[in-house]
């Protein structure tokens, strides 16, 4: 998920009852629930598909993460402290940087892009597809909870944080639900598919704002099946067309997989696909993010002119 949403989910949680725990546990919340994305790093040095969603989200650092923040949190803390103010408990912090940099994660895992769990131990990426990366109905909840929180806390009524509690449960049930709609609709899909649709490799991923359709991507060997399945009174799957992997793909394969970048976008791609966009050019793209008639960073020419040396 993006940011924003990832700062809403810790400002939350403080704010629902979380914040009891300790001093400056909603700052240490929203920092933890940002915590692995210090991976953005990765974009600024070109590695940004070898190192995103990667160490610092794996289940390694998800262990150390809780250790390092409350050290920070507990130090900051004793500098900034003003006199006759309380110390924070390093207890509160530790629970609350746990919660916050789990978020993180279980979040991230939620969308098409995907996460590494297992990292360092082992490079793979598991997918969940059940929220498109920037989901305005968790904005809107988690928001409203956060200001009629504020709002009570003005007005001095009893029990303030009781709006972000709500909030928070129901965002949760929206994201059972939408896990719940993800699965349903894999199951929708292959069985649309015939005997053989249990043994192809299938998205079906959220769209913007609609949490009603799932946009559908089916791996069926030399070519892929585009569609989409809406719920409703009576839920409907419609595969749409169909885009075949390309003559040159394995040969565009071949050339790209020779490279340190191309290694990585490769292992990244989870539903490549080659198109030529010139006599001597081939664009693998991923299904996931583009229909590759463009160039963008889901996309990686391939050049096959030959090379030629000056003398």
């Amino acid at each position: 998920m993006d940011p924003v949403c990832h700062t809403l989910v810790g400002a939350a949680l403080s704010t629902a009852g979380l914040q009891r725990l300790t001093r400056r546990a909603t700052a240490t919340l929203m920092i933890a629930a940002n915590a692995p994305d210090v991976d953005i790093v990765a974009a600024m040095v070109g590695r940004n598909l070898e190192w995103r969603r990667g160490l610092t989200h794996g289940v390694p650092a998800l262990i150390l993460w809780p250790f390092v923040l409350t050290a920070v949190m507990w130090l900051w803390d004793r500098l900034r402290r003003k006199p006759g103010q309380a110390p924070v408990s390093p207890r509160g912090l530790f629970v609350i940087s746990g919660i916050g940099v789990l978020s993180h994660p279980f979040l991230d895992y939620l969308n098409s892009y995907g996460m590494r769990w297992l990292m360092p131990i082992r490079d793979r990426w598991y997918y969940g597809d059940s929220l498109f990366i920037i989901d305005p109905w968790l904005y809107l909840v988690l928001g409203l909870g956060l200001w009629f929180a504020a709002r009570g806390r003005r007005a001095g009524q009893p029990d303030p944080s009781r709006p972000a509690r709500v909030a928070v449960c129901l965002a949760a049930i929206y994201v059972g639900s939408m896990i719940g709609a993800t699965v349903a609709a894999r199951s929708l899909v292959a069985s649309a598919l015939g005997p053989d649709g249990s043994s192809f490799r299938i998205m079906a991923t959220a769209v913007p704002i609609n949490p009603l359709v799932k946009h559908v991507v089916v791996d069926a060997g030399d070519h892929y099946r585009i569609g989409s399945v809406r719920f409703g009174r009576r839920p409907t799957v419609a595969i749409d067309s169909i885009v075949p992997k390309g003559d040159r793909f394995e040969p565009a394969r071949v050339r790209l997989a020779a490279t340190r970048e191309g290694r990585a976008f490769l292992h990244w791609a989870r539903f490549p696909a080659a198109l030529d966009v010139g006599p001597e050019l081939v664009r693998i793209y991923d299904l996931r993010y583009t229909d590759g008639s463009a160039p963008g960073w889901a996309a990686y020419d391939v050049s096959f002119a030959p090379v030629t040396t000056s003398r």
